[in-house]
Formats: C-alpha cells, sequence, structure tokens
C-alpha cells in the first residue's frame, strides 16, 4: 500500500512541478486585479488556522480604514452560502463581504465590479496561482507542520517543501501546544526550505497561539471558560485537526469523557443530534462541547438547539510573536503597484 502512495505521490509531484515551472516562466500567466490581492493558504491539507488568521487580517486593514472583500472558493459549500468555514467569516467580521467562487479570478471581478474594495484577501489561494496576489501569507500548523514529509496521498503536502520559497510570511500555528525546541526546530527548516537564492531580504516567520475567547450554549449565551474546569465532557468535531481541539480543552481542565471525529468539511445528518446526546449519557458525560465551525453547521439541524447540555468553543488567533513584523509586510504589500499594468476587467 504504501509503494502504490507513493507512486500515486510521485505522479501528483511530477504534475505539481511541471505546473509551477510554468507559471515560473510567464508560460501560464497570472492576472492581475487593480488592488492589491493577499492570499492566505497552507502547504498541507487540514486545519492549520487559514480562518482565524484570515479573520485577524480582515480587522487589521478595517482598522487601516480599507475596504476589504474575501475570495473563497467555498470548499465543499453545500449552498450559495458557502461551506461553515465562509459562514464563520461572515460572523466573525459581518461588515467584510465574502464573495464565493471556484474561478478565483472571476470572483475577484465580480468583487471588483459589486464592491469596489481596497484590498481583496485570498482564502487558501497559495496554490491557485492564476490569480495574481502582492503577498503570499503561509500557515505552518506547528503539531504536524510538514505532513509527514510526503505528498498527498501518501502525506498530506499539496506541494514540494521547495515551494515554500514562494511565501513572503509563515505563521507558525499552535506553538502553545509543542515545545520551544520543536518550535525552533521549524523555524530553522522554514528558514531553510522558504529561502529564495534571488531574494535577499529574509523572509518573516510569526509565532501564534489558538485561544478560547468564549463558550456558549446552544441559546449561543456566552458561559463562563471557568465552567468547563474539571467537568467531564464529550467532544466531538469534524475540524482539520481534531487533536487541537482536545489538548485546548484539557488547557481549560475539562476531563475528556468521550471523542467522536468527523470528515473535515463533512456535514451532519438529521438524527445526529439525537445520536450524541445518547452517546455523550453512555460516556458519562456532563456537557457535549464542539468547536464553532461544527455549531455553524449543526445549528441548521431540527432538535440541535433543543439540547441543553450542548456547548461550543470560540477559538481565535493570537500573535505571540511578531505582529509588528505582520503589520509592515502587509502595510508594504497594499502600497505595492504591479510592475505590469493588471488585465483589464
Amino acid at each position: 500500500m504504501r509503494l502504490l502512495l507513493r507512486i500515486a505521490g510521485g505522479v501528483y509531484g511530477m504534475l505539481i512541478y511541471v505546473r509551477n515551472r510554468l507559471y515560473d516562466k510567464g508560460i501560464l500567466k497570472s492576472i492581475s486585479l487593480p488592488v492589491p490581492v493577499i492570499c492566505v493558504g497552507n502547504i498541507t491539507t487540514g486545519g492549520t488556522g487559514k480562518t482565524p488568521m484570515v479573520i485577524w487580517i480582515c480587522r487589521y486593514l478595517r482598522e487601516r480604514g480599507k475596504k476589504v472583500v474575501v475570495l473563497s472558493r467555498g470548499y465543499k459549500g453545500e449552498s450559495e452560502d458557502g461551506n461553515e468555514e465562509v459562514q464563520m467569516l461572515r460572523r466573525s467580521v459581518p461588515e467584510v463581504p465574502v464573495v464565493v467562487d471556484p474561478d478565483r479570478v472571476r470572483g475577484g471581478r465580480e468583487a471588483m465590479v459589486k464592491y469596489r474594495p481596497d484590498v481583496i484577501v485570498l482564502d487558501d489561494g497559495f496554490q491557485h496561482r492564476r490569480l495574481g496576489r502582492e503577498l503570499d501569507i503561509v500557515m505552518i500548523d506547528g503539531t504536524c507542520p510538514f505532513g509527514y514529509g510526503h505528498l498527498l496521498p501518501r502525506g498530506l503536502l499539496r506541494e514540494p517543501l521547495k515551494e515554500l520559497r514562494r511565501a513572503g510570511v509563515f505563521v507558525l500555528s499552535r506553538c502553545d501546544q509543542i515545545g520551544a525546541e520543536q518550535v525552533d526546530e521549524i523555524v530553522t527548516l522554514l528558514d531553510r526550505k522558504g529561502s529564495d537564492r534571488g531574494l535577499k531580504r529574509e523572509k518573516c516567520i510569526i509565532r501564534s497561539r489558538h485561544e478560547p475567547k468564549g463558550l456558549y450554549n446552544t441559546a449561543e449565551k456566552e458561559v463562563p471558560l471557568e465552567e468547563l474546569s474539571g467537568r467531564k465532557v464529550g467532544a466531538f468535531c469534524g475540524i482539520g485537526n481534531p487533536e487541537s481541539f482536545l489538548a485546548t480543552l484539557r488547557k481549560l481542565g475539562a476531563e475528556v469523557a468521550g471523542r467522536e471525529f468527523f470528515p473535515d468539511h463533512g456535514t451532519y445528518k438529521s438524527n445526529d443530534p439525537d445520536r450524541l446526546a445518547k452517546w455523550g449519557r453512555e460516556r458519562g458525560a456532563d456537557w457535549l462541547v464542539t468547536t464553532q465551525k461544527d455549531w455553524v453547521k449543526l445549528r441548521e439541524i431540527p432538535g440541535a438547539k433543543g439540547l441543553d447540555n450542548l456547548y461550543w468553543l470560540q477559538v481565535e488567533m493570537t500573535l505571540s510573536q511578531g505582529r509588528e513584523q505582520l503589520q509592515r509586510e502587509i502595510d508594504e504589500a497594499i502600497n505595492i503597484k504591479p510592475s505590469s499594468e493588471p488585465k483589464k476587467l
């Protein structure tokens, strides 16, 4: 099985290599928009913290008086509202429009015509090179930084690590869940893999952590986080890095009596609220606790809001080191004019 996966990864890697070189040599063209584009992406599959980073950037740009639009492909979204991450963006920064389109160039053009933004934030677009950008911010999950060292499907890498040289900024997430030595090892590797011989300036490496900001019941009323301490909980979620959710609960003092993981971007069934309630009782859990991302999907199911022992945790990204560096990179990016005239819309 490993041999078959390695062969499949080799074919996939060859296709990625050819595509990237075609863009590097200008044979495949990137299309520029009349306004700066800041891209937030990753080099692995799974949850690396892209959505919290997009929210942070939107708030920062709004503080600078900029009109912002987020451009998303809405991966596995079941309606025009997009997926759960798009809905989280709209709830967290309601003043920022989110345009959902798998064709990012078409979506960018729509955003320009409809909203006339000063800046576009491209969500999950590091591998999408057809739309030009002024800055690539790549998220690196500290708990699983490099996808086990193998390309898809054997590992979690979307591209070879040497493609990190295209990035301008690295944000190392969940630093609070790993040791200081591990952080230093990741930073050293990023310095090496992310270097570009034609680029003299140092890459910006930011350290961040995911911090719980609130606990809410199904009526969306806030409950003190301290209520989790010493309480037995049944934890369930469908996110890219479910172990990080469990680590957060334990850090808050909760005793995880049971856990159930769903596929990332998966959907909940109509009988899941009743099934989860029974599952929690069987494990002696006082509460069922899930993530905000999961609650966005669950709340649409009849019966979910009737679970009086169901709570969801809101987590936000906090920059623990390098905030001013990141702000400078963003400020510089939104003032850079493309070297060539952008193509007409």
